[in-house]
């Protein structure tokens, strides 16, 4: 059974976050997108709308990384 409407609206939902990832890729790492994208996800999952998400995940960085679970160079806790 295909509910074509729960899959419009859920693929249409993510899909600005995976642009967003694919993007983000180009000048950071794999690693780094899908922990952003991941995270922006969960928060849209909580009730937040993609903007505020992005924002509120963006302002979690420390020097393009997110510590401890992604650490970059130089990096001191």
């Amino acid at each position: 059974m295909h509910d074509t409407a729960l899959r419009n609206h859920v693929l249409g939902t993510v899909s600005p976050v995976v642009r967003y990832g694919l993007w983000e890729m180009q000048y950071t790492s794999v690693t780094h997108a899908m922990l952003e994208v991941s995270a922006i996800t969960y928060l849209m999952g909580r009730g937040y709308d993609f903007p505020t998400a992005r924002r509120i995940v963006e302002s979690w960085e420390v020097h393009e990384s997110f510590p401890p679970y992604q650490l970059t160079p130089g990096y001191r806790r």
